[in-house]
């Protein structure tokens, strides 16, 4: 039986960091699904086994808090566990660290398995053996908590068509893929004089192949920023994204 926790170990090459030499916030949480996956495949509840149930997760919301972002020629190194499960969802939580085991970041996620032909959600409490890996271990960085929908005071900040280079082998926008559009938002100088310490993300549709989805913007405080993403009148997903 493997440990509760799971440690993997990913190299920051040149081609995944930013022009300051950093690893992206869409590559980090790339990695998170990595380590993700490897861990609840080795574990017996992950993507062979889910999909011979005719099942599949589906990444709901999530929370990620970047202290020091791994620079280029370093290992970045993430250890994830499952935090609890009930009927509908399971919390797994990620640790971010450097090759020396410093604290660089923490992540927090829920994720629903839902059914293959009819899309819709199952009991994760039917998953054999997922409880028995739950483990208490801390995660200090504040929950996912509401983020308010774009109803007034807002702007339309931009707008894409999701393409071939977006979808997942279900035609659908990339998990990741959501988090990229959303920091491109910004201009290249935020990137200069601050970083993005923290982002929340709420996964409540499916960005569809060929779709057009605009991307709507609302400052809520110094530094915190409310994005939405539309596909006309529904709400894809929607995003608080705190800079320092």
């Amino acid at each position: 039986m493997f440990e509760p926790v799971g440690k993997y170990e990913f190299g920051i090459d040149a081609y995944l960091t930013d022009f300051r030499g950093k690893a992206t916030l869409p590559m980090i949480g790339g990695f998170m699904l990595q380590a993700a996956t490897k861990h609840a495949e080795e574990r017996g509840f992950g993507y062979s086994s889910m999909t011979s149930k005719q099942r599949v997760w589906v990444l709901s919301r999530m929370a990620i808090e970047v202290f020091e972002y791994p620079k280029n020629d370093t290992i970045m190194v993430i250890k994830t566990w499952v935090a609890s499960v009930n009927r509908i969802l399971t919390e797994r939580y990620f640790a971010f660290e450097d090759e020396e085991g410093n604290s660089i970041g923490y992540a927090k996620s829920l994720w629903a398995s839902i059914d293959l032909t009819n899309r819709k959600p199952t009991n994760v409490l039917e998953l054999e053996g997922l409880s028995d890996y739950i483990f208490e271990k801390e995660n200090p960085i504040a929950g996912m908590g509401k983020i308010p929908l774009l109803k007034d005071n807002y702007k339309k900040a931009t707008e894409f068509v999701v393409n071939y280079s977006d979808v997942d082998i279900n035609k659908h926008l990339n998990s990741m893929k959501y988090i990229e559009h959303f920091v491109d938002v910004f201009d290249i100088e935020m990137f200069i004089e601050k970083e993005i310490r923290r982002i929340e993300i709420n996964y409540i549709s499916e960005g569809l192949y060929g779709s057009k989805l605009d991307i709507l913007e609302r400052e809520e405080s110094k530094d915190v920023f409310i994005l939405e993403m539309k596909d006309g009148d529904t709400t894809v997903c929607s995003s608080r994204i705190t800079w320092k």
